[in-house]
Parts: structure tokens; C-alpha cells; sequence
């Protein structure tokens, strides 16, 4: 990492060095043992042993079924065959226009979309996919049939892979397309998350009504027909789903080429690996950036052990970390908080007498990101539980993109406040938001980013369902955020040190980071409307210290016949837990008020709203009880 001085004095521009990584499909790079040898993306002291075929690499820590480094490579190529044998045709591609970071144009393959928990046939189904040279989009299982209607409705996936427990919600979002000839074509496959025992023996139902088991994908692995590696920087591998500040998700195009670029930064920058086999826990969710490319991709990579869990429990985390001799830790934010605070910590940080160890003492040191994380929280979680935990930043849209160095108290010290130097790969500037031009050192502006792991393009509305000859492609929303010279716009204001360290300040973008997810003002604001005991709302991120997150909180505008407004307060609550996924509820209350503040062009003033001022007093109905988990500091 250098800084860089130029232009009138100091100019706030950071870069992670160069970002030479050999174009090649996503499947056969990870499987290609790319550490084993010093290389341009490969230090001395990263360099790691050949990884064998019996290797585990994903261990459901429940059950303790080992999925090995072979087993995963075999069954993907025997999914990819599967997959061509239904007709999926990865040649059959959607071109998109050249963009900034694609000058050549995105490629789209036929999709495969994957509502998958953390679970170990995720592994072999989406290696599965980008083997065979499709295009797969990953989705949360807890998205609402509203929520998962408009992902199918834009990715128009060629084959669906949900779970038992999803399959409700997604026959109700099937039922809500508009081409319904084009979806009664999509085959569904079934992930049975509570039964099935894979990799061991099982044999599944034929099917669960008109959807089948996944295992039926198994066919006999057959030469694939793997595109170009030169086209690994046009061809989209994933495409991930980002709210936007218009209320409706977004799909960020993820080419192969990018997949392996962060996988190799962030090894590069693993200053944590002291040459010991690594073993990780496995709970950020892999169809969410942070596990995708933190743990998931760059486990099969490194031939790391990750001990899956479908969703993150504080109890079952606790004890898995001296079971399984946990060396990184990776979590949202919330979780800093409870290993600072939570009494259920107390006995793992007591020390044994005779080794004078603890529950924590095979940790080296942690990553936190998706969020903003204060620095009082992380000294707390330093000195109850004993190791380190570092700040990162990304975006989808970035990958991994910044991350603090070194795993002592003093560099923990010395870097309170930053969100650390930009990973190899990764340039990041500082800019003006009205001028576009960089600032000074120190100077705050808006953070842009560049480099080959920024994504191709956002996927543009209906593009899918296009025929792809001569019709007009909507690239505004890619345009928008990438400038002509590939610099992504974050929209998070922050400043650089001049040694080259990156703090966050705050945020242009009106999105509320809830954890580590993002949730659209705009799209609450459509369902709290849709009442009509509602004349009007705006709804803002408030943060609470405690559990280190923002919460959504509604300023409405009740409609002039509405008299008891406690019980609206509660229809409301039940509207948008019926309508929405449970990070977005308003755990920040609802505040009734005369009037939400709005521009002379009709738009919404949230930081007036958030200004506490006198147009947000109103009668405040806190909707949901806090939980008391902390014990006292």
C-alpha cells in the first residue's frame, strides 16, 4: 500500500498496488491451488502447502459431515453436467453495453438462482453453475414472495434451487410473474436443509410436488464446454442483489474474473494466517458479499476449514470456538457488541489456572464489516475476550475493499477511528461530491473506488426478459455509479490519511444499514402509503450504540379520519412485517407527526428528519421491546 502525492499538495488517493490475477473461469481458478507458489498476487509469507483431495473444507457443525477439497470439485463438475443436460446453454448469452469497468460489455449466461442457507450442498451447486459457465444470482431465504417476485422477474433465471422450507414463499412469488409461460418452464429443485445428509447417502423424494431434489443434478461428469478464459472479465459469474435508494433492489454483476481478484487480495492481506491451518466458523451468510468472499470462496482456495451453521446463534458460536479451535473470526458489528457485552461470554474468557488460556485462545484475531463499528466496542471485545478485531469495508458493488493491519493492542490503538488501507487491487480516492475532483489529505469527500474487483454493471430493469436485437438497454443506474474513468461512487463520505488509511463519516445514500444489510427508505415508505390511514411517511436510520446497528424509524402523517393513533402504530407493524423481511421492520418506532419536510422538489429531507428537530416531535409508539442480553461493563 502507498499513498500517493501529487497535484497542488496533498491529494487523498490511496492504492493497494497492482492487480495482475491471470483471467480464468471462477470454478477452475479456486481449484488451481493458487497459493502454493510465490507469485504477483502471492507473498512469501502466504505461501501455503498443496492441498490434498481429503482435505475438509466445509464441516456442518451440527452434524460433523465433512465436505473435502476433492469432493466439492467432483460433485460441481458433476452439477455443471447436470445443468447442461436440462438444455442451459452457456453461449446463450445477454450482451450488455460496454461500461466503464467492462469495456467490452457484460456477458450474462443462462442464470441459476440459489436461495440456499449456509449448508454444504451450496458448495458443489453454485461451483456447479460457474463451471459450467452460467451465470448463478444468490438470495436471501428470508426474503418475502414481494421480495423474491421482482429477483425472478429481473434475473429470469432457467432453474431454480430453493429450500423445503423456502418452496412456500417462492410458489407464491412464481405465481406473482406476468410471463407466466416463460416460468412454468423453470424446473425447481428442493435443498431439504433438516434431512438430507450430504455428501453422505440418502435418498431423497422423487420430488416435493412439482419440485424435485437437488441431487437429481448429479449426472456423469462430462467435458464442459468452458468459454474463453480471456472472456473471464465480461462473463458475470454472480449476480448479487443491493437495495437502492429507488426502493427496489438492484442485481450487481460479479464477472469470474472479479470472484478471483478479491479472493487473491484478500490473502494477500492475511496477515493474520502464522502459517497454522486455518478454521473459521461459517456464519455470515454466503448469497451475502462479506461470507461470500471472505469465507466461502477463499476457504476452497486456501483449503481452509469452515464449520457451517445456517444462521448465527450466540450459544452454538460460543462453544463451537474452542470445540473446533477457531483461528479467524469473521461477524457483523451486533456481534462485536456481544462479545463485549453479553453475560453468556463470562465463561468462556475466564482464564484456566494451570495454562492460563481461555475459550478465545486459539483466536489470532477477527474481521468486522457491513456496518459501522465504534472504536469503544472493539477495545471492550479486546480486553474481555483477548484478541483483536479488525475493521473492513466493502460494498457488494467493491467486494472487499479496506481492511485494517496487524492483530495487536498497539495497532489497535494506533488505527482507532479508520476503517483501514485498501486491499492489493484497490485504488480509492476522495472527492468532492459536487466537483467529482479529489480533495486534499485529511479533507472529507466522497469515497470512490476502482479497480478489477468493482463490478461490471448493475443489471438493468427487464433486460432479461429482452430479446437483445436492437432494443434500447437502460444503463442509467450503472452510469450513475461509475464515473468514465471506472471510479465507483459509494456514496459513503470519509476521509484518507496520508499514509493512505480510510475513514467513514457518514453516508451520501439514504440507506439504512441494518446489521450488515441495507434496507431502502424509499421502499418502506411505499408500503407504509399503501394504507389508507396513511397521507404520508419518511422513514430514516436511528442508531443504537448498543448494538452497534441502525434501525429504521417511520415519521408518518396520519389521514385526517384517523383518531386512536396506538392502534394504527400496530396496523402498521403488521403491514410491514407482512410485506417485508425482518431486518427491515421499524425496531426504531414509529413517530407521528403534522407533516414530513420536503424539499421544493417533492423530495424527502432525511437529514432534517434525523436532525431531531422540531419537525420530528410527535407522538412516538416504540413498536418492538428491546432485548436485555448485556451485562455490565
Amino acid at each position: 500500500m502507498s499513498a500517493a502525492i501529487t497535484g497542488n499538495g496533498r491529494q487523498a488517493y490511496a492504492s493497494g498496488g497492482s492487480g495482475h490475477v491471470p483471467l480464468n473461469n471462477a470454478f477452475d481458478f479456486h481449484f488451481s491451488q493458487p497459493f502454493i507458489a510465490e507469485t504477483t498476487y502471492t507473498k512469501k509469507s502466504q505461501v501455503l502447502t498443496r492441498i490434498e483431495d481429503d482435505r475438509p473444507v466445509l464441516v456442518d457443525n451440527k452434524s460433523d459431515r465433512a465436505l473435502t477439497y476433492g469432493r466439492i470439485r467432483e460433485d460441481a463438475r458433476a452439477v455443471a453436467s447436470g445443468l447442461l443436460e436440462l438444455g442451459l446453454d452457456p453461449n446463450d448469452i445477454h450482451k450488455l453495453p460496454p461500461t466503464a469497468t467492462c469495456p467490452k460489455g457484460p456477458e450474462i449466461a443462462p442464470v441459476v438462482l440459489l436461495q440456499l442457507p449456509n449448508v454444504l450442498p451450496f458448495a458443489p451447486i453454485l461451483f456447479g453453475v460457474l463451471a459450467a459457465g452460467l451465470t448463478a444470482t444468490l438470495a436471501s431465504p428470508a426474503l418475502t414472495s414481494d421480495e423474491m417476485a421482482w429477483i425472478l422477474q429481473n434475473a429470469r433465471p432457467h432453474v431454480i434451487i430453493t429450500t423445503t422450507a423456502g418452496l412456500p414463499t417462492m410458489r407464491e412469488a412464481l405465481k406473482k410473474q406476468t410471463t407466466t409461460a416463460f416460468f412454468q418452464k423453470v424446473p425447481v429443485f428442493i435443498v431439504d436443509a433438516t434431512e438430507d445428509t450430504y455428501p453422505n447417502a440418502w435418498s431423497p423424494p422423487a420430488s416435493v410436488g412439482n419440485e424435485k431434489s437437488w441431487r437429481q443434478l448429479f449426472a456423469k461428469p462430462s467435458p464442459l464446454p468452458v468459454f474463453p478464459a480471456s472472456a473471464a472479465a465480461e462473463r458475470t459469474g454472480v449476480i448479487l442483489w443491493s437495495s437502492g435508494t429507488s426502493g427496489r433492489s438492484k442485481g450487481v454483476l460479479l464477472s469470474h474474473h472479479t470472484l478471483n481478484v478479491v479472493s487473491t487480495s484478500l490473502w494477500h492481506d492475511a496477515d493474520y494466517y502464522l502459517g497454522n491451518p486455518q478454521r473459521w466458523l461459517g456464519y455470515v451468510p454466503f448469497y451475502h458479499v462479506f461470507g461470500l468472499s471472505n469465507v466461502f470462496f477463499i476457504a476452497v482456495a486456501t483449503g481452509s476449514t469452515v464449520y457451517t451453521m445456517p444462521s448465527f446463534n450466540l450459544d452454538a458460536m460460543l462453544a463451537a470456538i474452542p470445540a473446533r479451535k477457531i483461528t479467524y473470526l469473521h461477524m457483523a458489528p451486533p456481534v462485536v457488541v456481544m462479545l463485549a457485552k453479553s453475560p453468556k461470554v463470562e465463561p468462556y474468557v475466564t482464564k484456566d489456572p494451570k495454562t492460563g488460556k481461555n475459550g478465545f485462545s486459539s483466536v489470532v484475531a477477527a474481521v468486522t464489516g457491513g456496518a459501522p463499528c465504534g472504536h469503544d466496542v472493539v477495545v471492550h471485545a479486546y480486553e474481555r475476550c483477548g484478541f483483536r478485531v479488525r475493521l473492513g469495508y466493502g460494498l457488494s458493488e467493491t467486494g472487499s475493499t479496506a481492511l485494517q493491519r496487524g492483530i495487536t493492542e498497539k495497532e489497535m490503538r494506533e488505527q482507532a477511528g479508520d476503517t483501514g488501507a485498501p486491499h492489493r487491487a484497490v485504488e480509492l480516492m476522495i472527492a468532492d461530491p459536487t466537483t467529482g475532483k479529489p480533495v486534499a489529505t485529511d479533507e472529507e469527500g466522497e469515497v470512490l473506488v476502482r479497480g478489477p474487483m468493482i463490478m461490471a454493471a448493475y443489471l438493468p430493469i427487464g433486460f432479461m426478459a429482452s430479446s437483445g436485437k436492437g432494443e434500447k438497454v437502460d444503463m442509467s443506474a450503472t452510469t450513475e455509479a461509475l464515473t468514465p474513468e471506472g471510479w465507483f461512487r459509494t456514496g459513503d463520505v470519509g476521509a484518507l490519511c496520508k499514509d493512505g488509511r480510510l475513514r467513514i463519516t457518514d453516508r451520501l445514500k439514504e440507506l439504512i444499514k441494518v446489521r450488515a444489510y441495507q434496507v431502502a427508505p424509499a421502499e418502506l415508505e411505499a408500503v407504509l402509503c399503501s394504507s389508507d390511514s396513511v397521507a404520508d411517511a419518511g422513514v430514516v436510520g436511528v442508531y443504537d450504540k448498543d448494538e452497534a446497528t441502525e434501525w429504521p424509524r417511520a415519521y408518518v402523517v396520519p389521514a385526517v379520519d384517523v383518531t386512536d393513533l396506538q392502534k394504527l402504530a400496530l396496523e402498521l407493524k403488521g403491514l410491514v412485517e407482512a410485506r417485508t423481511t425482518k431486518y427491515k421492520w421499524l425496531v426504531g418506532g414509529v413517530v407521528f407527526v403534522k407533516a414530513i419536510p420536503k424539499s421544493p422538489s417533492g423530495k424527502i429531507l432525511r437529514r432534517v428528519l434525523k436532525s431531531g428537530g422540531e419537525e420530528t416531535k410527535g407522538l412516538e409508539v416504540m413498536l418492538y421491546q428491546k432485548k436485555v442480553r448485556h451485562a455490565k461493563l
